[in-house]
């Protein structure tokens, strides 16, 4: 949903939707019962979810472990060596966390 028509929403991920919709959304989302025509409307809520899901995730996708290879490889000047570096890191990272990413 996001991807089809939120991209175009100015404010994304900046605007917050109402606290009582993404509550909602969140509480739908975690009980598998979710209604994509009931939430499609508002691509803000899905944004307030899924910023809500990923601040409340025990590790950042990105691992604390891997923090420092993050910051060598957007560290790096050169174009073609921080992509190198970049997919290595990628590379590393913990199945799920990739896939969540994606």
């Amino acid at each position: 949903m996001l991807l089809r028509t939120g991209l175009r929403e100015e404010g994304l991920f900046r605007l917050a939707a109402a606290a009582s919709v993404v509550k909602k959304l969140k509480s739908c989302l975690d009980s598998g019962t979710v209604d994509q025509n009931v939430f499609s409307y508002d691509p803000h809520a899905v944004a307030g979810a899924l910023k809500c899901y990923l601040r409340e995730l025990p590790e950042p996708l990105m691992t604390f472990e891997l923090y420092n290879d993050w910051f060598k490889a957007a560290a790096e000047k050169e174009t073609d060596e921080k992509l190198k570096q970049l997919r290595t890191v990628l590379q590393k990272l913990p199945t799920e966390n990739y896939n969540n990413l994606r």
